[in-house]
């Protein structure tokens, strides 16, 4: 054999030598070397954990009826390495899940992803499409999706339960780890599909479900104040309003409507975050001259004033410094008592009262009122407002003279509904709340009314309600409950801005808060309209809705009439 033939099989025996170790150490090194990673990742492939959540509790109003529950749904995943045809697959899923097909594929064709969810909570009537398709590593499985049968009803009491199935905002938020119940866990081996083997090895946790909560809405009084509401912002072409209603016995809110609001079930369209905000709880304004009601509750308490105590009722007052605090339009009444200095709404009276009770014994009663501070209702996103005390960095004798009549304060709608009703019931603050029951199987936890504190005497209670009632008789030209007597004040408050208040066509909020019967006051109500352009006074703007709520709350809680339905003389209030 010639030295190049000898060559020649050398280099080929080397060559093969060479491919050997190759395969050899490629098999030590898959066998040996990556073996319990790769096994553990065909495991890991094979024996998927899976978190199983549990239904979530009902929400029912105060009647039974359902406001958010849980129905069928199903999620839509894929095994990658099993799906034949990415684009196909993208193209087919978009137009049902409601996701671009773009989207599709990018998710279908991720580099190193075994297992990608490609939509949640996807309705029944989709599901079975998808499953009519019989696409190669599509898989579904089932999972809770939550429906609120109401639309936006109370939506933003409720809040919503987002994409994490985790409640968000209102009271899915505040009560998620009751509501909400504990997930489970199944882990199981799969087939090539997806599905569980049933022969093989598993391990199952069930979900604990999670509780049902009973509010203190009742569902017929807050469509009463929705239906009010909506209409009196469309007639008075305002930007929004709120409508409370409260028992004045226990602080159970029976109605709690804002407007604008969004619908739980599509939460995912809203492009305005701020909607999903509660603002009877979260959003202070300037109350106007239903503070009045405050700050003569507190100098009647003190004896400071009587109902007769007479005061001048001059056009102004003017301050050390020079500043004049005029009242409403400037108007003049001359001497008033101080039943007339809730009538005429007169500014300068109820300055005359917080100047008897001194800036630290007033700022001490508004406190007591529970204003600057939250109520301690059961909804979260609550805000305290604000309350410039005597020393901090906003008082000044000009803010004390107009918290009086409620400029230079702000405070929530819930806020002043509970301070009103704690003079309706006899003069205990109450705290408000929204739920009720809390039903777990058999086990009922039922929510008790709490007293938070006496902020006034009976007796002054009962002479400041019969000062309002008179206030109420007032109005009766403008708005009234015929056959029903009811305490009531009205407001008109500027809207601060950059440069001072703001002038102009919709630059006031216009409000009533009053409650009632007053033989036997069973309910507060507020009716709040946010910059109405028909009217910018209160008793105008807000006081129809008001005599409106209270006419069809009562006729509704079956309260008979206590006077003869007659006409009544207009009185000669202001707003």
């Amino acid at each position: 054999m010639s030295d190049l033939a000898t060559w020649r099989l050398r280099l080929i025996f080397a060559a093969l030598v060479l491919l050997a170790s190759g395969i050899g150490y490629r098999v030590v090194s898959f066998a040996v070397l990556q073996g319990p990673v790769l096994a553990q990742r065909a495991e890991a492939f094979r024996f998927r954990e899976d978190v199983v959540p549990a239904h979530r509790g009902e929400i029912l109003d105060a009647r039974g009826r359902v406001l958010a529950t849980d129905v069928p749904a199903d999620r839509v995943s894929a095994i990658v390495r099993e799906v034949e045809d990415p684009q196909r697959t993208a193209q087919l899923l978009a137009p049902l899940i409601g996701r671009p097909a773009e989207e599709i594929l990018a998710a279908l064709t991720q580099p190193g992803r075994e297992w990608v969810v490609l939509q949640r909570q996807l309705d029944p009537a989709v599901s079975a499409q998808i499953r009519a398709l019989d696409l190669p590593g599509i898989v579904l499985d089932p999972e809770p999706k939550r429906a609120y049968p109401m639309g936006d009803f109370a939506s933003q009491v409720l809040g919503f339960v987002n994409w994490e199935y985790r409640g968000a905002y209102g009271l899915e938020a505040q009560y998620d780890a009751v509501v909400g119940g504990v997930p489970g866990q199944l882990v199981g081996e799969r087939d090539l599909a997806g599905n569980v083997i049933a022969l093989a090895p598993s391990s199952w946790n069930p979900p604990q479900d999670g509780a049902t909560l009973v509010l203190t809405i009742d569902s017929a009084v807050q469509y009463l104040a929705e239906s009010i509401l909506e209409r009196t912002i469309q007639d008075q072409r305002a930007a929004g309003g709120t409508i409370i209603v409260m028992d004045v016995r226990t602080g159970a809110i029976l109605a709690m409507a804002n407007r604008p609001s969004f619908d739980p079930n599509r939460f995912r369209e809203v492009t305005d975050p701020s909607l999903f905000a509660n603002p009877a709880i979260g959003a202070a304004y300037e109350p106007g001259s239903t503070f009045k009601v405050i700050t003569l509750a507190l100098g009647l308490d003190a004896g400071v004033i009587q109902p007769e105590t007479v005061v001048d009722g001059g056009a102004y007052r003017e301050l050390p410094d020079g500043t004049r605090i005029f009242n409403a339009l400037h108007q003049v009444f001359g001497p008033e008592t101080m039943t007339e200095v809730l009538i005429h709404s007169s500014n300068v009276g109820a300055m005359e009262v917080a100047d008897r009770l001194g800036p630290e014994r007033f700022a001490e009663g508004i406190q007591r009122f529970g204003f600057g501070q939250p109520t301690g209702v059961d909804l979260p996103g609550e805000i305290g407002g604000i309350v410039n005390l005597p020393g901090s960095p906003g008082w000044s004798l000009t803010t004390f003279y107009t918290t009086s009549f409620g400029q230079g304060i702000a405070v929530t709608p819930l806020q002043l509904v509970t301070a009103v009703a704690a003079i309706a019931n006899g003069g205990v603050l109450m705290r408000p709340y929204v739920v009720q029951e809390i039903r777990r199987g058999d086990r009922v936890q039922v929510v008790q009314p709490q007293p938070v504190r006496r902020v006034i005497s009976e007796e002054t209670a009962r002479t400041l309600t019969a000062m309002l009632a008179e206030v109420m008789d007032s109005y009766a030209g403008r708005f009234a409950v015929p056959g029903y007597r009811i305490a009531a004040k009205t407001g008109t408050a500027e809207i601060p801005g950059p440069q001072g208040y703001e002038r102009g066509e919709g630059a006031t909020i216009a409000s009533v808060v009053g409650y009632g019967p007053v033989e036997d006051p069973r309910y507060c109500v507020l009716v709040k309209i946010d910059r109405p352009k028909g009217s910018p006074w209160g008793e105008r703007a807000a006081g129809p809705a008001f005599a409106e709520l209270f006419r069809q709350l009562l006729l509704l809680k079956g309260i008979p009439p206590s006077q003869p339905v007659t006409s009544t003389p207009s009185g000669g209030s202001q707003p």
